[in-house]
């Protein structure tokens, strides 16, 4: 008798399949800050990263329950950028580039880099297929998702002088030499860059009565006097009044005006002429020797001349007190003396700032080089009386 066959097949129940993207690392909303021109975030500093999932299981738990993104296969992410008619692709970018985005072939995770313009919209989409061995079965998956950008102008603008105040007054036996005033335009706490705002420098000019912008012959500036540092030197200043007026950019340009003085001040200071031989005259004197300090809070001011015009005095015969000399020392002879008395006496007075020698018709001396000639004379009178 013949053989007679009959085949069965096993039945395998349909997967069941959950598909999503895990969204993180912000919003798919960022935001576009016109006064700084920054992003929130920067995706570039701060990616987006989405990341596919898969998770399988099976009715008759033949299939264990996992995540099964990695077997996906026939994965494609599409970016495309809309701007008003104008619609174009993104194309991915090699590991490292944070132009667009990358996608790992392992994971299928996109990290996004791109920031959205304001006008712009970004439209992501995936599609990946599963197949299912089992039944000859293929799953298809599709996501999509729009991002965005919106515009803000927090116009919270300020100008940040830090410790600097409206007057400032320069000590000359605290010398400073060259130094910096620096300020900083503000977006509420943030700095906004350099490339978004611009600073510039003025003098008050006394005999115009008007701010000037040219510094070619104010040998107190060193540089800066357009950027948000001016740098300046001390030993030039004796009174100057400065302004920066400084513009932050953006939807509405806006002005910030900062005004300060800047004036050479000793403060609180005493002086006097003492004898350093000779104050008590016997027969076998010869000379007598005086010397000057100059002291203020802090105690004896080393090296006064610098700083001082110091003459000494001493009554000399029958004319009274006459300058025998400038500096902290100077030597008479007993012969000198008045009624046999030494007397002696000191002028002090403050000296300038380095002024610049001119001429009476008002020609600079200069060095044969071309150098101005600079030196500091006493800020009052010579008063002997």
């Amino acid at each position: 008798m013949k053989l007679k066959k009959n085949q069965g097949h096993v039945v395998y129940s349909p997967l069941s399949a959950i598909f999503q993207v895990l969204e993180m690392g912000g919003s798919a909303m960022q935001k576009y800050d016109a006064t700084t021109s920054s992003f929130i975030p920067n995706r570039q500093a701060t990616p987006f990263v989405l990341q596919p999932s898969l998770i399988l299981s099976d009715p008759d738990g033949i299939v264990n329950t996992a995540d099964y993104v990695a077997q996906m296969n026939s994965v494609v992410w599409t970016l495309t950028v809309t701007s008003g008619n104008a619609t174009s692709t993104l194309p991915a970018t090699t590991p490292g580039d944070v132009t667009h985005y990358v996608v790992d072939n392992v994971t299928k995770r996109l990290t996004l880099y791109y920031n959205v313009q304001p006008q712009e919209v970004l439209h992501i989409r995936f599609y990946g297929k599963y197949t299912d061995t089992r039944r000859g079965e293929v799953l298809e998956f599709v996501w999509e998702r729009d991002f965005g950008c919106e515009a803000q102008t927090d116009m919270n603008v300020t100008l940040d002088t830090g410790r600097w105040k409206g007057n400032v007054r320069l000590l000359p036996m605290k010398h400073w030499g060259q130094f910096g005033i620096h300020v900083q335009l503000k977006n509420g706490r943030d700095d906004i860059p350099d490339a978004r705002c611009s600073y510039q420098w003025q003098w008050w000019n006394e005999s115009s009565h008007s701010w000037s912008e040219d510094f070619s012959e104010q040998a107190w500036l060193v540089s800066g006097e357009q950027t948000k540092e001016i740098i300046v030197d001390q030993d030039f200043i004796q009174e100057v009044v400065l302004r920066v007026k400084a513009i932050a950019f953006g939807n509405n340009a806006t002005t910030k005006y900062w005004t300060t003085k800047l004036r050479r001040w000793y403060g609180q200071f005493d002086y006097d002429v003492e004898f350093l031989r000779g104050k008590y005259v016997f027969h076998d004197s010869n000379t007598i020797a005086l010397e000057a300090w100059v002291a203020n809070a802090k105690g004896i001011i080393s090296n006064p001349c610098r700083f001082f015009d110091l003459e000494l005095f001493f009554a000399i015969g029958a004319n009274g007190y006459e300058s025998i000399g400038y500096g902290t020392e100077a030597t008479v002879t007993r012969s000198d003396l008045q009624d046999g008395q030494p007397k002696a006496g000191i002028l002090c007075r403050e000296l300038s700032a380095y002024r610049a020698l001119a001429l009476d018709n008002g020609k600079l001396l200069c060095m044969d080089d071309g150098t101005p000639i600079f030196a500091q004379f006493p800020t009052k009178s010579r008063e002997t009386t």
